[in-house]
């Protein structure tokens, strides 16, 4: 295999020896915009009055799971970025909703209620959104998605460096949780923004299966199991919160007999875990997304892969080993702030 996994591999080797953690030289492109601008195009109307007011309710009061009501994504491309908002109905998971695609999706607004930011200067129209959201007085309470379509540093070229760069932005607008979503190594690079963020942001790294063989044949081209988990072990090292992302699962030996060898890497590598069986369209539209993996599984008879109960014997294992690890975590900020509201 050529290329970029070189690439990432030698990058991640040099990153464990912890002597390249340092991007203190990287620069925002936005950083010479003018400040009077940008002030004056945030600076609400009358007619903007309500809806304000309805984002800030929403934003401030959260749902019952703990994670608030409204979520933005982002995802970046490689002309532009896409940025939503979006209200989950109740009872609804996001970890579900906005799970990092199996493979690129190269539909910039396949999510209701996204649109694409200026192509020129994608950047500088993320800053706009998120002062927007930081003057309505609801950043510290949002929840952003970064990387649900697309994953944000993974291929390497044409997006990493877009990517660093949007990354940087959230030093200064702090969200109340950052998920960032990939499969790259090379996202052991944003060290030093994620521990600026500390309990604000968290990783979630997506991994399909424990065996090798099985990321050759049925997704072929994504980083390697090792890596992965490699790059969760140096993140988790430096005190930022993991989440491992198992969607679909992907053949990991027998599928009853080694449920409980995958649900132990599992727990010994993350925070927290996400299990789906999900195969469907959404993993995609591009080469090696859902329903080329589905062909593959029925070609190789892997049909107990293919039954929307695929995960049973892993979440069962899941459950008997690290129940805590499969809940949503509930977020210290949001309470905080939910105290304050009801103390009010």
């Amino acid at each position: 295999m050529c290329n970029q996994f070189h690439t990432q591999t030698v990058t991640l080797n040099l990153l464990m020896t912890f002597n390249v953690l340092s991007l203190s030289n990287l620069k925002l492109c936005s950083a010479g915009a003018d400040q009077a601008r940008i002030e004056q195009l945030f600076r609400p109307s009358e007619l903007e009055g309500e809806s304000m007011k309805k984002t800030q309710d929403a934003a401030l009061h959260g749902d019952k799971m703990g994670e608030g009501g409204i979520t933005y994504t982002v995802d970046s491309f490689s002309n532009g970025i896409a940025f939503g908002q979006h209200k989950l109905e109740q009872g609804q998971d996001p970890r579900e909703v906005y799970s990092l695609r199996l493979a690129d999706d190269g539909e910039m607004i396949r999510l209701r209620s996204r649109y694409a930011l200026h192509k020129e200067k994608p950047l500088y129209e993320l800053e706009r959104h998120l002062m927007r959201l930081s003057r309505q007085g609801v950043l510290r309470s949002a929840i952003i998605y970064f990387g649900t379509t697309m994953d944000p540093f993974f291929p390497f070229e044409g997006k990493f460096d877009a990517s660093m760069r949007f990354l940087e932005l959230f030093r200064r607008y702090t969200p109340g949780i950052l998920h960032v979503q990939t499969r790259s190594p090379l996202i052991v690079l944003a060290l030093p923004v994620f521990k600026t963020l500390g309990k604000h942001v968290s990783i979630t790294i997506g991994l399909e299966t424990a065996l090798e063989e099985s990321v050759q044949r049925y997704t072929p081209g994504l980083p390697r199991v090792e890596d992965r988990l490699k790059t969760a072990t140096a993140l988790r090292k430096f005190g930022i919160e993991v989440a491992l992302q198992v969607s679909p699962v992907l053949p990991y030996g027998d599928w009853r007999g080694d449920a409980k060898s995958f649900a132990k890497l599992l727990n010994k590598h993350a925070d927290y875990i996400f299990v789906s069986s999900d195969l469907s369209a959404r993993q995609g539209s591009s080469k090696g997304t859902g329903r080329d993996v589905a062909r593959r599984l029925a070609a190789d008879r892997k049909f107990h892969w293919l039954r929307p109960d695929a995960s049973k014997p892993l979440l069962a294992e899941l459950k008997r080993i690290a129940p805590q690890k499969l809940e949503r975590p509930k977020r210290e900020q949001f309470e905080e702030r939910q105290m304050k509201i009801f103390a009010a």
